[in-house]
């Protein structure tokens, strides 16, 4: 009935609490605009109208949900079975809708689903949130970085790193051989330039020197070219007609 009620909430115009007057909910619920959507998905016991082609463009699970698996696709109303939150399930369909109220209370969730639906724009616009609008301390982050692998908000947090206590404030306490890879460059190369260690610089590759012409001494010389003029005399001359020899 909770959820029931919620949902009947945001049919009225009603405001989550992280609503602000310039971002107001999209509205999924049955009501004028029903007519217009062709799915009807239930969430937690609620209803949320869909266009089924607009999901699938967005995510290969409804992809395959809609168009591949037959029998559900006929269904009037289709259960996701999945533990999806259906406050997570509302933001996810309005991130892919152009709309964006994301949350601290919501990050975690919507992009749990948005990754298991292999959802890319709302993946896109939580990193995003992420980066710029949450509030959440900067260990928060980083394991939610370290998870979805977010690359540019690791490099971000640890740009804001000045101090050893900095970094110990930052990461979990576990193995750093349990980081990814580039978390573990990440983090030595902080530490190294916190201590004041420069990281060695790359030795340019010395330059091959041309090859040193050795000069022939005169005399050397001479018989060389002596011996190669003999020895094409004497090819010639192997060629030649004996009987012109001896006429001349």
């Amino acid at each position: 009935m909770a959820s029931k009620r919620s949902a009947n909430q945001m049919e009225d115009g009603s405001k989550d609490s992280d609503e602000t007057p310039s971002k107001k909910a999209f509205d999924f619920s049955e009501g004028i605009d029903s007519e217009l959507y062709d799915g009807v998905l239930q969430v937690e016991g609620c209803l949320f109208h869909v266009m089924k082609g607009h999901l699938a463009r967005h995510s290969d699970y409804f992809r395959n949900l809609f168009f591949k698996n037959y029998a559900d696709s006929k269904k009037e109303i289709i259960t996701l079975e999945e533990v999806v939150p259906a406050d997570a399930f509302q933001h996810f369909l309005e991130l892919i809708s152009g709309g964006n109220r994301l949350n601290d209370e919501v990050i975690e969730e919507v992009l749990k689903i948005s990754q298991m639906w292999f959802a890319e724009v709302p993946l896109e616009k939580a990193k995003e949130y992420l980066l710029k609008n949450s509030n959440l301390v900067p260990m928060e982050k980083f394991i939610i970085a370290e998870k979805y692998n977010f690359s540019d908000l690791k490099t971000a947090l640890f740009s804001n790193v000045q101090t050893v206590a900095d970094m110990n404030a930052l990461l979990p306490n576990q193995e750093v051989s349990d980081f990814e890879p580039d978390t573990i460059t990440l983090i030595a190369n902080r530490l190294l330039e916190i201590s004041g260690i420069p990281r060695p610089i790359p030795v340019a590759p010395v330059a091959q020197a041309p090859a040193e012409i050795v000069p022939v001494a005169p005399d050397r010389a001479r018989e060389a070219l002596q011996r190669e003029i003999r020895r094409r005399l004497q090819e010639i001359s192997r060629h030649l007609d004996p009987n012109l020899l001896r006429d001349n």
